[in-house]
């Protein structure tokens, strides 16, 4: 009986032991796949401030040379005008795709973070799985 006991004991120690590594693997997972969405939510906020600065410089400068064109600088800037909201139009009209094309984007990223972690890429499989002819994993 006591050395069923012991071993009882053992177990439930390893048991706890695993739980709390799997636990803290699990939050250094969390940390690492939060600190990747950070880091290109990050990267795309730079770039679309730079692209907005050079937009609106590009429609600056494209409504002082129509204002030229059309000779009078109003009717410059209200052409500018009509192209924003045609550009306005054409993103809302396809609001839908977009955020789709961006959850793409980003879900594409972690995966192919993923598959890097594992040492993979995108159309290679672990070495340790055999494949046959077909592409299928043999079991």
């Amino acid at each position: 009986m006591k050395d069923s006991e012991k071993i009882f004991q053992e177990l439930k120690k390893d048991l706890k032991t695993y739980a709390e590594l799997k636990f803290e693997l699990l939050k250094l997972n969390t940390y690492e796949r939060t600190g990747k969405v950070l880091s290109v939510l990050s990267y795309g906020i730079i770039v679309l401030f730079l692209a907005f600065f050079t937009i609106l410089f590009i429609f600056l400068a494209l409504g002082f040379w129509l204002g030229d064109y059309f000779e009078s600088i109003a009717a410059g800037f209200i052409g500018v005008v009509a192209l924003y909201l045609i550009l306005i139009g054409i993103v809302f009209m396809n609001r839908e795709k977009i955020r789709t094309a961006i959850l793409n984007e980003i879900i594409a990223a972690l995966a192919t973070y993923d598959e890097k972690k594992n040492g993979t890429d995108n159309n290679e499989r672990p070495t340790d799985e055999k494949t046959d002819t077909t592409g299928d994993i043999a079991s």
